[in-house]
Order: structure tokens, then C-alpha cells, then sequence
């Protein structure tokens, strides 16, 4: 199994990309998983959907804001706590803000998109990494996306802000390989493009109300552009992050791996 006896934490549990990490791992062989949200609800909603598919794995659940940098090492002692150790951290939690062209942008919202997806995902990383140094390794993976490769302008309009601060996020990552690689943790990035899960279900089905057209149309408009010629479901974008955490990746730091069917295909 790919995570087999591995300690993984993922921020950002939801209905989207974060419970499908979640029960991938458990059903790669992690023994345990350490859960974080916003919302306990959200966490009590991922237990036991993970429970009925892995009843072997140990999951420990732990309401966290990751803007708060108490919660953040709440978070960590509370895993070292129940589990000793810490393996692998998924970095997932995100705060989107507003899809605006940047003319007339909010900059209150794009400073909350920053906080969250840079400084409180710093936080979060900051600390964890007292644990994997002492334990003598781990890895990292920030779940970044295409918007910053490949900018997008949909009918709803622009998302510069979050592509903004998934950008910053994505230098940080190259200055953590070279910082860390020399304690054994490694540090990458993988940047999801169109994924079919709950948010772009959602937006299928807002522009094809809007748009007076079959959601069908809306899709295959999306799918013409992507080299497979079809929308990634959110399992296999789960996949490839998990990959970069598990013993196949040891070779690898400081990357960027863009997943996303060939929609975006670096020269």
C-alpha cells in the first residue's frame, strides 16, 4: 500500500479535494489520519464516512483554525499526543475569496485570501516541523492550483486574488526544499486544475441555469481544452498528492506537479 503505516495530517477537510485525500489515504494502509476544518461538523461528516470504507484506520479529529497559530500547534501536540509522530502533512485548507477582475478588487478579501492560504498555511507548516526533525523526516505537500500557470477568466469572472496567493505559497515551497531537505523532509507542490467534485459540479450547474443550456455543454466546453478530453475527477488529483508524501516520491523535493489531464502543459 502506498501510505502503509504512515501518520498523515490534511488540512481542510470539506466536501471537495479534502475528504477525498483523507479516505484515499486510509485506504492506501496510513495508520493513522489527523483531521483538520474549521467546522467540527464537517470533521464528525469525513469520520464516518471513512470509518465505514477503513474501520482499521485511527482518526483523530481536531477542529482547527489555521489563521490561528494556537490552533495550528494545538493541532500538531494533539496528533504527537495520540500518535507520536507526524509522517506527512497535506497542506488543503484555502479560503478562495472573490472571482473579480483586479481593477475593482476587494483587497480586504484578497488580504483574508493571503492570511489564510499563505500565513495561515505557513503556520500550520511551522509547526509540524519540530516533529519531522526530531523524528528525522516527513513530507509536505501544498495543494496549489493551475490559476497561477495558467490565468483563467470565466463568465463569473477572474480569480487573481486566490491564483495571487496560491503564487506566494508556491515560492515559499522552493525556499522549504532547500531549508529542510537536509533533515529529510521534503516539501512540493501539486497544482490542481478543473477537478469534478462539489465546487465545479456546483458551478456546472449555476451557468447552466444562468445560461439557459444543458450542463452537458458546459462541461464539454471545459473538456475540449484538456488533453485527456475529460474533467479529472477529484479521487484521482487526491492520488497524485498522496503520491508526493509516500516512499515513491523519495527523490523528490522543491517540485511543482501540475494535475490536471494536460489542460496545462508546461513548455
Amino acid at each position: 500500500m502506498l501510505l502503509k503505516n504512515k501518520v498523515v495530517m490534511i488540512s481542510g477537510i470539506g466536501p471537495g479535494l479534502g475528504i477525498k485525500l483523507a479516505t484515499i489515504a486510509a485506504q492506501e494502509g496510513a495508520r493513522g489520519l489527523v483531521l483538520a476544518a474549521r467546522t467540527a461538523a464537517k470533521l464528525d461528516e469525513a469520520r464516518i464516512e471513512i470509518e465505514a470504507r477503513v474501520p482499521d484506520c485511527r482518526i483523530l479529529c481536531v477542529p482547527t483554525d489555521i489563521c490561528d497559530s494556537a490552533q495550528c500547534q494545538r493541532l500538531v501536540q494533539s496528533a504527537l499526543e495520540t500518535f507520536g509522530r507526524v509522517d506527512a502533512l497535506i497542506n488543503s485548507a484555502y479560503y478562495h475569496g472573490n472571482f473579480e477582475p483586479i481593477e475593482k478588487a476587494d483587497l480586504d478579501v484578497w488580504r483574508k485570501t493571503v492570511e489564510t492560504n499563505l500565513i495561515g498555511t505557513m503556520q500550520l507548516t511551522q509547526a509540524v516541523i519540530p516533529a519531522m526533525k526530531e523524528q528525522g523526516g516527513g513530507a509536505m505537500v501544498m495543494i496549489n492550483t493551475q490559476a497561477t500557470r495558467k490565468p483563467v477568466v470565466l463568465d463569473i469572472g477572474g480569480e487573481s486574488g486566490y491564483a495571487a496567493s496560491k503564487g506566494a505559497l508556491g515560492t515559499a515551497v522552493k525556499y522549504l526544499a532547500k531549508e529542510l531537505g537536509g533533515y529529510g523532509i521534503r516539501v512540493n507542490s501539486a497544482h490542481m486544475g478543473w477537478m469534478w467534485g462539489a465546487p465545479v459540479q456546483g458551478y456546472v450547474r449555476h451557468t447552466a441555469a444562468e445560461k439557459g443550456i444543458p450542463e452537458e455543454q458546459i462541461i464539454g466546453g471545459i473538456a475540449r481544452s484538456i488533453a485527456l478530453g475529460k474533467i479529472p475527477t477529484d479521487d484521482d488529483c487526491a492520488r497524485a498528492a498522496l503520491f508526493l508524501i509516500s516512499d515513491y516520491a523519495a527523490a523528490v523535493t522543491g517540485a511543482t506537479l501540475d494535475v490536471n489531464g494536460g489542460d496545462y502543459i508546461p513548455a
